[in-house]
């Protein structure tokens, strides 16, 4: 039996290349501190042992604020820095490797950007799924055809997990795709390149409640 991941409403994904920051640490500090309960760390450009240690640093200080922090499609980090678990892309591991090498208490997602990958994922070791792009994107290189609110209302009542849309979404489209059904909202960009990351945190959080 799948165990019921309940989500905070914003989910902020980290990019130290668009936060134009050395480090995700610093970058998490700055997201919890505005009311980040759920993070997953992005990175694929840095190397893996210098990664390590900045990961290293951001279990501790997620573990210590009850913060929940997962990885980007890297198990092996996950195994090494003790965190949350991972978030799997259509190409990376298979979920049920994943599943095999973390173990049945680690959270895994799965993204997903069409209604067969949606009921596919409903027979696989996941939590959650991730789906979109919801709105025009330009974070993902090649990024699947735009999903759009209607698309996501289906795949939120087709799946037996609960959706994180991603893709495209601002402060004023934060309401319209929590209505749509999604449990929380990925926020890559507009969150990493604001100039203050704690108000832009704070603010995201405000929009999901007054929607």
């Amino acid at each position: 039996m799948k165990r019921k991941l309940l989500f905070p409403p914003i989910y902020p994904i980290t990019d130290k290349k668009m936060a134009r920051s050395c480090d995700h640490y610093s970058i998490l500090k700055e997201l919890v501190r505005g009311g980040a309960r759920f993070v997953q760390i992005r990175d694929k450009y840095t190397p893996a042992a210098e990664l390590l240690k900045d990961l290293r640093r951001c279990v501790d200080f997620a573990s210590s604020r009850n913060v929940t922090l997962i990885l980007n499609d890297r198990c092996d980090l996950v195994l090494c820095s003790g965190a949350f678990g991972v978030h799997l892309g259509q190409d990376d591991l298979p979920p049920e490797t994943a599943r095999t090498l973390l173990g049945g208490e680690s959270i895994i997602g799965l993204s997903t950007h069409s209604l067969p990958q949606v009921r596919k994922a409903s027979l696989l070791p996941v939590q959650y799924i991730g789906f979109g792009p919801i709105f025009p994107t330009s974070t993902k290189e090649n990024a699947a055809p735009v999903a759009g609110l209607s698309r996501l209302r289906q795949a939120c009542n087709a799946s037996s997990v609960p959706v994180v849309a991603i893709g495209g979404i601002g402060l004023q489209q934060v309401g319209d795709v929590l209505k749509a059904g999604a449990s929380s909202v990925a926020i890559i960009s507009a969150l990493m390149q604001a100039v203050d990351l704690t108000g832009r945190m704070q603010q995201f959080l405000e929009a999901a409640r007054g929607r």
